[in-house]
């Protein structure tokens, strides 16, 4: 029996595609873990159940295909409509070590979540509560001091400073970028 410790969530499948049991996804991670790990769990009726890609393609910049196993109908296609996709996390974290480029600085933006914004002068700007990525660029969502809500780009070129230990993130932010919200 797979436990919710074995596994993170991965994606969600949005739609169908197409009559042959192919779904539209919008995934977390990285495409080509399903294609050296085809194995996905989905939750059904509160137990977590592996299905096996049969075939994992892009669509586009941010979708994937993913054509589960004996799945071979739009019927069947549409029990994993709204479903959030899972993979081990285990083999996951194996995966992005094995993958990661050694070179690369940074991370992903939603690592950024909980970190407090600071401007140069050192003033609080607020707290990173989510990234929206929905639009063509991403944006930290912050929560202000004033209990209002900021967007600022997730831009490395104004990311001045970064301080793990005390979760604090420095931008030097364009003339008039704060007053645009």
């Amino acid at each position: 029996m797979i436990t919710e410790q074995e596994i993170t969530a991965a994606g969600t499948f949005t739609k169908i595609h197409g009559l042959k049991g192919e779904l539209h996804a919008l995934l977390d991670i990285d495409a080509d873990f399903l294609l050296e790990h085809p194995c996905f769990i989905i939750d059904v009726d509160g137990i977590f159940v592996p299905f096996f890609a049969e075939s994992v393609r892009p669509k586009g910049h941010h979708a994937t295909l993913i054509k589960p196993e004996d799945v071979n109908s739009e019927q069947e296609a549409k029990l994993f409509v709204g479903k959030t996709i899972y993979v081990n996390r285990a083999a996951l974290a194996t995966y992005e070590q094995e993958n990661a480029d050694p070179d690369a600085e940074g991370g992903y933006a939603d690592d950024f979540i909980g970190f407090r914004v600071l401007d140069e002068a050192g003033t609080e700007l607020g707290e990173i509560t989510d990234v929206e990525t929905s639009t063509a660029n991403a944006l930290f969502i912050l929560r202000t001091p004033a209990d209002k809500t900021l967007y600022l780009p997730v831009a490395e070129e104004f990311i001045i400073a970064l301080d793990p230990q005390t979760r604090t993130l420095t931008m030097q932010l364009p003339d008039g970028l704060i007053d645009l919200n």
